[in-house]
């Protein structure tokens, strides 16, 4: 039964001169409430602030009626309305109203959503205390304490179902664990609420103990499977250790550490299982290093070597120094920067067969090529000079493209202006990103002044700027697939935490609502 103590409604403030407003018998109201006809009361304060909607006290009273009536999203509407205009001393007795209503809510949803009770009751504890903060209001000083009784009866009722049910034997590892944590979790909210509650204290470390040895015995069995992934139809022939499970039993075993971070136990277990993980990463990167070979476009064999990076930098970010590890790196790297220089080469021998447009754009390609090679292999001599001759070339041709596209053709429209300026700009540009001068400086800002001015007459027509690519040509144009790099085809990171929350394995995020 609620038990809560309430406050009496008040009176209502006689309507200003000038103003069509409702009378209100509060007394009447007051009584009407009290023989049980709220709703009543509640109709007849909402006709009330029809005509005076923002009268603090219609509004509070109206809360109290609402919430005596069963309206209790109607009630706290107006409750905080009254929190906000009113003044402090009615504004305080609205938080306090308001505190009722959340209980009252929270205890109408005991039997059919628990998370909402827990989640209304602990806003009613709120409540209460920012009362409590101003002064000490003995009648909001009990409610908070019958409330926290309430709440802290009520989550360690749920503690124990959960521990009870963790503790049964033959159950699933992943149902066991998820019974732990949510004991776990209520042990530890009731020790929130109630701090000095030696049962919510002691069942919290006992379910935390229970939660840490069932997480690591799970996690050091999935990071022991000798399961093999069997490879797919466009996969080297070769099973593959299951990366993927390997790494769940891990992340199961971080979750145990950040839940006991000094228990010698887990760590040992973390270890072996790390162990194991950056074994399997390694050998499913020394895999698709070797299908690479077999692919026949660069696009394809950068995708797949890439892939089998990440995977050996994961190997190195759980066993750091890890030797084979370090060693697959460096092959990958090296092997990254051939085909790199190879694509950069390809895309240089076929320069003059473009125009301009096109000569810059695949030089800029191979450019970008030679310097992520050189950053990949420092050591390699070639690649310097490589590198600087294209950038040579590439400066060529945008300085012949700058000035092509600077030279008005005899007939031309403002759009095709527009475009042919734009064009220049971002060749002049993109020239002084390369080699500073003063020169294509001037030429920079002669074309910046010549496209404003162009921009505004567009403006001035009401005619939008044209895209690229429409009117005069600017720089060539990628396609689609050259402006998103590499098909993304690689398999979602081995090992990424639980989908949400703070834990890192699904298991323990397992039915959790972040």
């Amino acid at each position: 039964m609620i038990r809560l103590l309430a406050i009496a409604l008040l009176a209502a403030p006689a309507p200003g001169p000038g103003a069509d407003r409702i009378q209100v018998d509060i007394p009447a109201l007051q009584a009407d409430v009290a023989s049980g006809r709220a709703s009543a009361a509640a109709d007849a304060l909402s006709a009330a602030l029809q005509s005076d909607p923002d009268n603090p006290r219609l509004l509070y009273d109206h809360g109290v009626a609402a919430s005596a009536a069963g309206r209790f999203e109607d009630a706290l509407v107006s409750l905080d309305r009254a929190e906000l205009t009113g003044r402090r001393w009615l504004a305080r007795r609205a938080r306090f109203q308001k505190g009722n209503v959340e209980y009252r809510i929270g205890w109408a949803a005991r039997t059919s959503n628990l998370e909402e009770t827990i989640a209304r009751w602990k806003e009613s504890l709120r409540d209460f205390s920012e009362v409590l903060k101003e002064a000490e209001d003995p009648r909001a000083r009990a409610n908070f304490e019958f409330v926290r009784r309430e709440l802290v009866g009520l989550l360690m009722e749920d503690a124990k179902r959960n521990l009870k049910e963790g503790r049964k034997p033959g159950g699933a590892p992943a149902e066991r664990i998820e019974k732990l944590r949510n004991a776990f979790e209520r042990f530890t909210e009731a020790k929130e609420v109630e701090p000095g509650n030696s049962e919510a204290n002691e069942g919290e470390q006992a379910s935390r103990d229970e939660l840490a040895k069932a997480l690591t015995q799970e996690g050091s069995r999935k990071a022991e499977t000798a399961r093999l992934v069997p490879p797919r139809p466009n996969e080297a022939p070769v099973p593959r250790p299951d990366y993927k499970e390997i790494g769940e039993g891990v992340a199961m075993i971080h979750d145990a550490q950040q839940l006991k971070p000094n228990d010698p136990s887990i760590k040992s277990a973390l270890e072996q299982a790390q162990q194991r993980l950056a074994n399997a990463l390694t050998f499913n990167a020394r895999i698709l290093m070797a299908q690479e070979q077999q692919m026949p476009w660069p696009n394809e064999k950068l995708a797949i070597l890439r892939m089998a990076k990440e995977l050996v930098q994961k190997a190195l970010e759980e066993v750091p120094g890890y030797k084979p590890a370090e060693q697959t790196l460096a092959d990958v790297n090296k092997r990254l920067a051939e085909v790199m220089e190879e694509r950069a080469d390809q895309l240089v021998q076929q320069t003059p067969q473009g125009n301009l447009e096109q000569q810059t754009q695949w030089l800029s390609q191979a450019l970008d090529f030679y310097q992520q090679a050189m950053e990949l292999q420092p050591q390699e001599q070639g690649l310097p000079q490589k590198a600087q001759d294209t950038q040579q070339q590439l400066e060529s041709a945008l300085s012949k493209l700058a000035d092509r596209l600077m030279k008005a053709p005899s007939k031309e429209s403002l759009e095709q202006q527009a475009a042919r300026l734009e064009g220049a700009e971002q060749a002049l540009n993109q020239l002084q990103g390369l080699n500073p001068s003063e020169e294509t400086g001037e030429k920079a800002e002669q074309v910046g002044e010549e496209l404003e001015g162009v921009r505004q007459k567009l403006a001035e027509k009401g005619q939008p700027m044209p895209q690229p690519g429409q009117g005069t040509p600017q720089l060539a144009q990628q396609s689609p697939q050259q402006q998103m790099g590499p098909p993304i085809d690689a398999p979602p990171r081995p090992n990424t935490p639980g989908a949400k929350g703070a834990w890192q394995s699904p298991v323990m995020n397992r039915a959790q609502d972040y």
